[in-house]
């Protein structure tokens, strides 16, 4: 998890190019936090968020979700997300949304949390595409829709995610919501378990015993056309 966040803020940190002093300051701040000197990071990032740099307000708001440098304060974390949100950051919707879905700093508001996820999945946050189809799946805040399900899935799978892509696999091999089909499901999670994901190499395996050879192949198949095609061809 802390390999991830000091991604994400790396990611951050380049997303927009400010005035070199300001990014000297950014750089300053973003090694800091990698090298865990959170409470050095979270003053530089604090001096940039005066300055209104809008990268800062976002890490500020992982930097007070996960207590780094700072007090845990999820009433602080999301007031941080929420500046950045309005500003168009993807990650900070998506962070905000799911702090609206836990009740976490703000009040529980799953229509809030649908709309900030997708502002975010609308910028081609897979995380929250994936969100969103799990959320339509579950009936978790909206009404359960398995064909929204998909189109979230979908979108969240043709930009690498995993989850996604297991998910879609998941639900042809179940016929939850769909019609019952493995050469789909062998498609989907043969794309998941490409990420060298073991439960989806698993479930391949699982999938690929009730299939003839000839539709193992059919699958394999599919699933080059759906990479060749950029996922504009994988049903």
């Amino acid at each position: 998890m802390r390999v991830r966040l000091r991604a994400a803020v790396v990611a951050l940190g380049v997303m927009i190019l400010p005035s070199q002093a300001s990014a000297n300051t950014l750089q300053d701040a973003t090694t800091a936090y990698q090298r865990g000197n959170y409470a050095v990071a979270a003053n530089l990032y604090h001096g940039l968020a005066e300055a209104g740099q809008v990268m800062a307000f976002s890490i500020l708001g992982i930097m007070y979700a996960n207590g780094q440098g700072v007090r845990q304060d999820y009433v602080e974390a999301a007031r941080w997300y929420r500046l950045a949100a309005e500003q168009g950051v993807a990650v900070s919707q998506s962070s905000l949304a799911a702090l609206y879905m836990t009740g976490r700093g703000v009040p529980l508001d799953y229509d809030e949390a649908v709309r900030l996820y997708k502002l975010a999945a609308g910028q081609g946050d897979s995380s929250a595409q994936f969100t969103l189809g799990t959320m339509y799946e579950t009936g978790q805040g909206v009404p359960p829709d398995t064909q929204e399900a998909l189109h979230w899935y979908r979108l969240a799978a043709a930009r690498g995610n995993p989850s996604a892509r297991y998910s879609l696999g998941n639900l042809y091999e179940t016929g939850r919501g769909v019609e019952r089909d493995p050469v789909r499901a062998y498609l989907w999670l043969d794309l998941a378990a490409s990420n060298g994901w073991k439960l989806a190499s698993t479930a391949r395996r699982r999938v690929a015993k009730q299939m003839s050879k000839d539709e193992i192949t059919q699958a394999q198949q599919l699933a080059m056309l759906c990479i060749q095609s950029s996922f504009a061809q994988c049903d």
